[in-house]
């Protein structure tokens, strides 16, 4: 029953109308269902299983034919024997792993492999299947799950450049996310920016510079990625230099751009300002680049969430041109303490 209602499920969500067909008997205009192939192994084997039980029980044409009964009694024998295999079960290592089960659901595995084993493979399985490496971290695996999304509509979304791209976007997303729970002493001098910055020798307000923001950005990455690949201040680069490099390998070149804002970072203002310059560093390489914008703003009433302050954006200077898929970053810096954080005035 379950498997006949399955069927029937499946059938009505696959099924197609049909434009030779012509209107169904008696008017109407309603066209003809044309009823797909079931594709499934399990249901397909489980099915035919009982139809053949059923033609031996009823129908007159089965009922006495040698060839069918020949088939019924080596369908029985190879089931009985999978059945008293000990220890061999099919599918039941699968239980609670739904990225084997899928590849091997119908294959019988032995209880006496290490569960351990088996909770890892899984990981590596749905890593693949997702493209990177689950954080753990419920809204960052969401963005990083949307933000590739929109990349691989690209068709310049190819390997390598976009297996390198995803590793550098895993690890940026990283960042922003540690950064954004960090208080400024989280690793003494080199977070201090996230803090309010020391006034300055006349008494007046002081402003991180850039530099902090592009230190910070480039010593997380260069602890991560392959020694040597993650450069900073590379000059020539579409006439100009870029503030953080990542070369995986010689002739592929990503960029991170990382810039300072003292004025509000809205969407529209971070665009209209950075994304040009960003864009133009992918001129000669694949055309997904990083924006790093370090919000320097006042934040007495606070700042809107992580989620909020990433995006990807297209950048297109031409018809003709691939667009550029930029990932825009904005890292509120200078903030103050939860506890000195004061409602707007209406």
């Amino acid at each position: 029953t379950a498997l006949g209602d399955l069927l029937g499920v499946y059938e009505a969500s696959r099924s197609v109308h049909s434009c030779m067909a012509g209107p169904a008997p008696g008017g109407g205009g309603l066209a003809l269902l044309i009823p797909p192939a079931v594709e499934a192994p399990f249901i397909r084997r489980e099915g035919l299983f009982h139809h053949l039980q059923q033609a031996l029980s009823i129908d007159p044409a089965f009922c006495g034919h040698p060839d069918a009964q020949a088939l019924l009694a080596s369908v029985q024998r190879g089931r009985a024997l999978a059945a008293g295999s000990e220890g061999v079960v099919p599918g039941k290592a699968w239980q609670g792993r739904p990225g084997l089960s899928t590849l091997f659901g119908s294959v019988p595995v032995s209880d006496g492999i290490d569960p351990a084993l088996l909770d890892r493979l899984e990981g590596l399985v749905q890593q693949a299947a997702r493209g990177f490496t689950p954080t753990g971290h419920a809204r960052v695996d969401e963005k990083m799950d949307s933000l590739l999304g929109v990349l691989r509509t690209s068709p310049a979304w190819k390997a390598p450049d976009s297996t390198y791209f995803t590793v550098l976007l895993e690890y940026f997303l990283r960042f922003l996310h540690d950064r954004f729970d960090g208080q400024a002493d989280l690793y003494g001098d080199r977070t201090a920016y996230l803090g309010p910055a020391p006034n300055k020798s006349d008494g007046s307000a002081g402003m991180w510079p850039e530099k902090a923001v592009q230190d910070d950005i480039h010593q997380h990455l260069s602890g991560l990625m392959t020694p040597g690949t993650i450069q900073r201040e590379i000059i020539d680069v579409a006439s100009g230099r870029t503030d953080v490099t990542y070369t995986p390998e010689p002739g592929r070149r990503l960029v991170i751009e990382v810039k300072r804002r003292k004025t509000k970072a809205e969407r529209n203002a971070v665009e209209r300002d950075y994304l040009a310059q960003a864009a133009n560093y992918t001129v000669t390489g694949p055309p997904f680049g990083i924006l790093l914008v370090g919000d320097h703003s006042s934040h007495a009433a606070g700042y809107s969430d992580f989620d909020d302050r990433v995006w990807i954006t297209r950048y297109a200077r031409s018809t003709t041109e691939v667009p550029r898929l930029i990932v825009v970053g904005v890292l509120p810096i200078g903030r103050p303490t939860p506890s000195a954080l004061r409602m707007p005035t209406s």
